[in-house]
């Protein structure tokens, strides 16, 4: 959790803004973090208690993440669009928060998740290369449970550069010391937008 927030803190360059809301807001999550303990408190949770004032949630997608090639691996993963609050922004939409959770997994082992550039499972196509969406792993634990959960900055149905629509959600599990995006595909699923 705490990496989570000091990433948000450095993508937002806070110290530099001359938002002094941002910068406010970034002291109350440190402060709360202190007092009550982020550890096992989704970044997803935090943000939407304290960030009220910047961020507004707009809507959220849920992916059902089912097993690939029998590895017994599924899941869920949520992207949450927020609308920024800020007068200098009005309009804009911005996803904030991914979280992603598996279950039916190796328990010790490391799995991460990608966005692929296809349109199916069954044909994910190539990973997708957009700027806003860095891959971070994660592990399983005794139970065979793993999540993930980190701010991004991707678009929902805007037909942008960045839009997720129909595009597909993989998880990969690590094989050796290799790259991430290296190891066996285990569960997937396409990011659709459900009303």
């Amino acid at each position: 959790m705490y990496k989570n927030l000091v990433s948000y803190i450095s993508k937002q360059n806070v110290f530099t803004l001359k938002n002094k809301t941002l910068y406010m807001l970034t002291i109350l999550i440190l402060a709360a973090c202190f007092i009550i303990g982020c550890e096992g408190r989704t970044t997803t949770k935090l943000l939407d208690a304290l960030s009220d004032p910047l961020l507004e949630l707009n809507r959220t997608v849920t992916v059902t993440l089912n097993e690939k090639d029998g590895s017994g691996i599924t899941g869920t993963a949520i992207f949450m669009e927020y609308v920024d609050a800020d007068t200098e922004q009005v309009g804009s939409t911005t996803i904030r928060n991914f979280d992603v959770e598996i279950q039916n997994a190796v328990s010790g082992r490391k799995y991460a998740a990608y966005i692929y550039s296809g349109s199916s499972c069954d044909a994910p196509g190539s990973i997708w290369d957009v700027e806003g969406f860095d891959s971070h792993s994660f592990t399983a634990d005794e139970d065979g449970m793993g999540e993930l959960s980190y701010i991004i900055e991707l678009t929902i149905d805007t037909n942008s550069a960045t839009d997720i629509l129909g595009k597909v959600l993989v998880i990969h599990e690590q094989v050796g010391d290799g790259d991430l995006a290296d190891g066996t595909q285990v569960s997937c699923g396409v990011i659709t937008l459900t009303e």
